[in-house]
């Protein structure tokens, strides 16, 4: 058997499993932070329509705003690698125990 086909030891999938599940979950958390703060900065760009802004509210809006995108669509790709990867720790514990 060489080092490809190696067993892997369950209680290290379990262990691997567990960092990732936690991984994602702050992903999740980093997911509802960002939606909370977009919908705030929405919110404020309409207070603030009109007026003149300062440097600092105007850069808070961009981000929170113009990147929200981006950063959304990060850390989507993010949840789904986290989700395959734990898929395969699933998919190796089977094989195990099979």
């Amino acid at each position: 058997m060489d080092s490809a086909e190696e067993r892997v030891l369950p209680e290290i999938v379990r262990e691997v499993e567990g960092d990732l599940r936690a991984e994602l979950h702050q992903v999740h958390a980093q997911m509802r932070e960002l939606t909370h703060q977009h919908h705030r900065a929405m919110a404020l760009r309409r207070i603030f329509e009109h007026d003149p802004l300062t440097r600092e509210r105007f850069t808070m809006l961009h981000d929170n705003i113009e990147q929200y995108p981006g950063k959304m669509a990060e850390l989507r790709e993010q949840e789904r690698l986290l989700t395959r990867w734990l898929d395969r720790c699933r998919g190796l514990l089977n094989e195990n125990a099979a």
